[in-house]
């Protein structure tokens, strides 16, 4: 399909859906920055390297999991293909966070091994989020990525996650 073929919401859809997959990609890079630094790290820096690497656990990681699971999981479930989907992928949120959870009550070498542990499923997680259920949302025309935005957006930051989960139903449709 050309692009000259794509209506205009749905373009936009498809951009958007590629600033999320690069804000996705952004999140990967960092988690693996931080954990490899961890994992790498001299003893004396070590204690500043968990310190980091918790805290964009608490502020990033985590709220982005339980975003996701109020908006995009939401409305990719209510589509006839997305309830297996969705219910293995709030699993993997459940995996993600027991590892998080390990990581903060380990010091040394295990928590560093969890750390690894939680960007290696963040990672696989992230690849079927971008591979699966965005062209999912995108491929459903009641769904509408880009209105949900209002224009504005933060992927860069990865701080703010509230801009790129609120998908929501294009208004006079509803999810089947």
């Amino acid at each position: 399909m050309t692009t000259q073929n794509i209506t205009r919401p749905a373009r936009a859809d498809e951009e958007f859906a590629q600033e999320i997959r690069a804000h996705h990609a952004h999140m990967v890079d960092e988690l693996d920055r931080l954990t490899s630094a961890l994992r790498d790290s001299a003893p004396e820096k070590r204690q500043e390297h968990h310190a980091r690497l918790a805290q964009w656990f608490e502020t990033v990681l985590v709220p982005h999991a339980d975003e996701e699971e109020q908006t995009t999981y939401r409305v990719a479930g209510e589509l006839p293909d997305g309830a297996p989907l969705i219910e293995a992928m709030v699993r993997e949120h459940v995996l993600i966070k027991r590892l998080v959870a390990l990581f903060g009550a380990s010091d040394g070498a295990a928590a560093a091994a969890y750390a690894r542990a939680a960007y290696e499923a963040f990672e696989s997680h992230q690849r079927k989020e971008n591979e699966i259920i965005l062209p999912l949302l995108l491929a459903a025309p009641q769904v509408s990525l880009r209105d949900a935005l209002g224009g504005g957006h933060g992927h860069q930051t990865g701080h703010d996650h509230a801009h790129h989960h609120c998908y929501r139903l294009r208004p006079g449709s509803r999810a089947p």
